[in-house]
């Protein structure tokens, strides 16, 4: 007798408990609970926490690299170009869920909490070393120093947008030059 449920099905349903509710919400059994199935199925297919937190949080940042890609183009951009280009697809209600979960991660990481304290690290840096291609540099160094760079850029905004609102993000957007 095989499972109901594919390992996508589960992964999806994981995604939306952590976007509903939070990555340090996100158990076995409320994925298991939204799909009407034991946790233990859920554990067949992502057998720890680590797991399942890791499934989650790629599919997430694979759902913004999507939108990036679109709005970046295939030629590289200047850092400039790329946080503009960036920012409207970035300031969006559903990039809003999915950057509170980016740091929450980050935030469980900093407080040292297990399995986000590695888990963080990994998603900086493939933030990163998604973009570093798409920057313009002479050499590849250059390019993944202005790809942290503008990491650090757009993740600064996009704090500011969680913490303090859309409007005051918008408005520190403005203040570094770029259109909003």
């Amino acid at each position: 007798m095989g499972y109901r449920h594919s390992p996508d099905e589960i992964l999806e349903a994981a995604v939306a408990v952590a976007l509903e509710s939070g990555m340090a919400a996100l158990t076995f059994s409320r994925v298991g609970a939204r799909l009407g199935i034991s946790d233990r199925t859920v554990v067949y297919y992502f057998p720890t926490k680590l797991d399942l937190v890791l499934a989650v949080a790629g599919a997430l940042a694979a759902d913004v690299e999507r939108l990036l890609e679109d709005a970046f183009g295939s030629d590289p951009l200047s850092p400039h170009d790329l946080v503009e280009r960036a920012w409207p697809v970035l300031t969006t209600p559903a990039a809003d869920r999915v950057f509170a979960i980016y740091f929450e991660i980050v935030g469980l990481a900093s407080a040292g909490q297990a399995p986000y304290d590695v888990l963080a690290p990994g998603l900086v840096q493939g933030w990163v070393d998604w973009l570093a291609p798409r920057v313009l540099g002479s050499t590849p160094d250059v390019r993944r120093r202005r790809a942290l760079a503008t990491v650090a850029q757009v993740d600064g905004l996009l704090l500011v947008r969680l913490v303090l609102g859309a409007d005051a993000a918008a408005e520190a957007a403005r203040e570094a030059g770029f259109r909003t």
